[in-house]
């Protein structure tokens, strides 16, 4: 089994949420549209989901299941498994859970401005700059990251890890 180091505690993350939420709100001050990624961003997109409830906005979201890992390393190719629903004409928010290399972020981006998405913003709960392949930044980030393989708050290796209450990273 690996060992897993602290990075981040639930308690950071819980105030990162908070103050997110109030960048959100005041970008999408009545209504939103959120499309999270599946399965990674669930946890994260749900805490952000309760805390924008708080701002009275007007909220509806979908869900993408994309991937391009294979453990811990990213084969540079995306799959589609589930995409997202109508997204004509609407400004769109993506909840990620990690941008790494941006490929898959890159790639659902122009999916979705493709679809007839009117903007397209990001929101994600980690950032790891350094290991970028694409020109992407997120318009809202909750912490950068180093270039270490990290889990938990929805992260897996494997499978494994997502149901940690934190995020830390594999030594």
């Amino acid at each position: 089994m690996a060992k897993i180091m602290p990075l981040i505690s639930r308690k950071r993350i819980s105030a990162r949420v908070s103050e997110l939420v109030k960048e959100i709100s005041h970008d999408f001050p009545k209504h939103i549209f959120c499309i999270f990624v599946l399965t990674g961003a669930v946890i994260f997109f749900s805490d952000l989901l309760r805390e924008l409830k708080k701002k009275n906005i007007e909220i509806r979201f979908s869900a993408v299941k994309l991937s391009s890992y294979k453990g811990k390393k990213s084969s540079g190719k995306v799959t589609m498994a589930l995409d997202a629903d109508d997204v004509k004409g609407k400004d769109i928010l993506i909840v990620e859970d990690i941008i790494d290399t941006g490929i898959t972020l890159e790639f659902l981006r122009k999916h979705l401005l493709k679809k007839g998405a009117r903007t397209v913003r990001i929101c994600t709960l980690l950032d790891k700059k350094e290991r970028r392949k694409v020109a992407i930044e997120a318009d809202y980030v909750g912490f950068s990251v180093p270039d270490k393989f990290v889990v938990g708050y929805g992260l897996d290796y494997n499978g494994r890890y997502r149901d940690l209450d934190h995020v830390g990273y594999i030594q």
